[in-house]
């Protein structure tokens, strides 16, 4: 089954295809009015003057300016009918490509940087707006002028068949000579462009360490490089644009020589000599202006490949049949193991454990050996490549993204809000979010009360990127975000990395209202305040699951010694912990023996009674 980008994608391109053949229709009438300006000057050399019939002068005078009206309306009506083609192709793509521009991070890891699908878009919505298109349209009937020319006469046809040959050779050349050096000063375009966006989201830090010089002088090397490559671009354009220039002019000059020639031969008449300069300058046209934007209709092809490219490499997008329930009642995590976007070693693997409804689990380790990746398995942001995420039996993926977005209530650990008001920021942006249900959930947050305290309070601007709040104040409003909507599912990342003793209080009382609400919440902590209202604890080391367990048991299995939280004894380090073989089914975790459990050892301790 293709994602919905793929199909959308082929969807728009195969409904182009009739507004194309209307405007095919209206090049077709313009250019057989093309043929006015030829035949009048040829009638006008063979009979007028000949005849020196004013009348017939005014009939052939009035008639071709008839033509020519025609002829520019045609021409208005499909440039803008060009345009509109431009415009519908960007509108109705412009919303599936921005999605698919949010979740390239997490299908491609740090390679996301390489794809811009909306930069695409733009390309060729552009593209299609100009006069690249209309030259291509125009182009088939550049065979229809030669035969003109033959029956003129076959020389004046062979020498103007010749001289659009070495047109388009010389063409072919010029791609094939700067093919490399376009490529090479793209990249180096976005070389320049990626630093500038990093050094404007870390403006602050920036100018904390002073590091504006040495980021400018870093980007400065960048941008000369951009521009040295662009200047060579320049310079091949302009030297192959006066080789062009220069050959379609000794074209014309050698046709109407040739064609002078012919009639002193008496092979021709001296309208037909006039004539056929004409329609050579008209068969040159379309190649003229397929050769000035070549440029402009390879970017715009090699945009439309990497479109399509990139459709097919998003994940295929499943169709649900029949709408999931919404979970209410467990999250089981079985032997998952998690690749990262763009990477291929697992950072988690093995890791299985079943919490239910009111339970908070914490989960605990030291820095880099996985929390934060298997955290982002559970909201579904990355996928996993082995094991199973479900919600009550059912697999993640069997929800669709809207029930998810439902369902599921996150906090980053990375504080992330989008420029616009507080109440915004909190309803996650939806139009059809109440009043009421943004401070229900900012009461649940506990940051009811702060926000009061703005003067426009909940119609406060956060800025770009929530900088005009502080660090623990966007971390309160994004607790109230992930917790809008009554979700089933909140995992909170660090939540208390920013927040003061106040701010924990409020966070540790949010998670006990979520538990006796019936929610499960999973809490990813290096501060021992984050895991109070927690009931379950799951260590990780390494990428794997080393103790699961009740929370006492747990922490004391790993913090026997009080005063040294963070250090983890002999006993149960990473050598004699207990290994990923499961506990058998049935068994019953011992008071102060935590170990990693399966989850038919989980469910026996349950229905045991031994797990709280």
């Amino acid at each position: 089954m293709r994602n919905s980008a793929e199909v959308q994608l082929r969807t728009v391109l195969s409904a182009l295809k009739r507004p194309l053949i209307g405007i095919s229709a209206i090049s077709c009438l313009g250019n057989v009015l093309m043929l006015t300006s030829p035949m009048f000057m040829m009638l006008v050399y063979n009979k007028v003057l000949s005849s020196k019939s004013i009348p017939t002068l005014a009939a052939l005078t009035f008639l071709a300016l008839l033509l020519y009206a025609f002829y520019g309306v045609l021409e208005g009506l499909r440039g803008k009918l060009m345009a509109r083609v431009g415009i519908t192709f960007d509108h109705r793509l412009a919303p599936t490509l921005f999605e698919a521009t949010l979740k390239l991070p997490l299908h491609f890891g740090p390679h996301a940087r390489n794809h811009d699908p909306l930069q695409d878009l733009a390309i060729i919505r552009n593209y299609l707006m100009g006069p690249g298109p209309v030259a291509l349209l125009d182009l088939p009937w550049m065979p229809i002028y030669f035969a003109i020319l033959f029956l003129v006469n076959p020389i004046l046809f062979l020498a103007a068949a010749g001289g659009a040959l070495l047109l388009v050779i010389l063409s072919l050349v010029n791609e094939f000579v700067t093919k490399g050096t376009v490529k090479t000063a793209t990249q180096a375009h976005s070389a320049t462009m990626t630093l500038l966006l990093d050094a404007r989201r870390n403006s602050e830090a920036a100018a904390a360490m002073s590091m504006g010089d040495d980021l400018c002088k870093r980007w400065g090397s960048g941008y000369v490089n951009a521009i040295s490559h662009a200047r060579d671009l320049a310079d091949h354009a302009s030297v192959f644009s006066a080789i062009s220039k220069t050959i379609r002019q000794v074209l014309q000059s050698a046709m109407l020589a040739l064609g002078a020639f012919l009639v002193i031969d008496g092979l021709m008449s001296p309208g037909a000599m006039i004539a056929s300069s004409v329609i050579l300058a008209r068969a040159l046209t379309p190649i003229d202006l397929v050769i000035g934007n070549w440029r402009g209709t390879s970017a715009a092809w090699q945009a439309l490949r990497r479109l399509r490219a990139l459709s097919a490499k998003l994940p295929k997008a499943a169709q649900q049949q029949h709408g999931m329930p919404r979970p209410n009642h467990a999250l089981s995590v079985r032997d998952v193991a998690i690749v990262p976007p763009g990477g291929a070693v697992a950072t988690v693997a093995g890791v299985s454990f079943e919490i239910e409804a009111g339970d908070a689990l914490g989960i605990i380790g030291p820095s880099g050996c996985g929390k934060s990746t298997l955290v982002r398995a559970l909201v579904g942001a990355w996928p996993t490549a082995r094991g199973e995420v479900r919600f009550d039996n059912a697999l993640i993926g069997q929800y669709s993204p809207e029930a998810l977005a439902n369902a599921i209530g996150h906090l980053p650990q990375s504080i992330e809000l989008f420029d616009g008001t507080i109440a915004e920021n909190i309803a996650r942006f939806r139009k059809d979010a109440t009043a009421e249900q943004v401070i229900e959930a900012a009461k649940m947050a506990g940051v009811h009360d702060m926000i009061l305290t703005f003067p426009l309070g909940y119609d406060t601007p956060v800025g770009e990127g929530g900088t005009t709040l502080s660090g623990g104040q966007r971390q309160r409003v994004g607790l109230a975000r992930a917790l809008f909507g009554n979700p089933f599912l909140v995992v909170l990342d660090e939540p208390n990395s920013n927040l003061d003793p106040l701010g924990e209080q409020s966070l540790n009382d949010a998670i006990q209202q979520m538990r006796q609400a019936g929610k499960i919440v999973v809490i990813v902590a290096h501060r021992p305040s984050a895991i109070f209202a927690a009931n379950k604890i799951l260590s990780v080391r390494s990428g794997r699951a080393e103790m699961f367990g009740p929370k006492e048991q747990v922490l004391a299995a790993l913090f026997p010694r009080i005063g040294q939280p963070h250090k983890v004894p002999q006993a149960v380090n990473t050598q004699s912990a207990p290994q990923l073989s499961p506990v058998p089914a049935g068994t019953a975790a011992s008071e102060g023996d935590a170990t990693v459990t399966s989850l038919d050892a989980t469910r026996a301790q349950r229905a045991n009674g031994h797990v709280s």
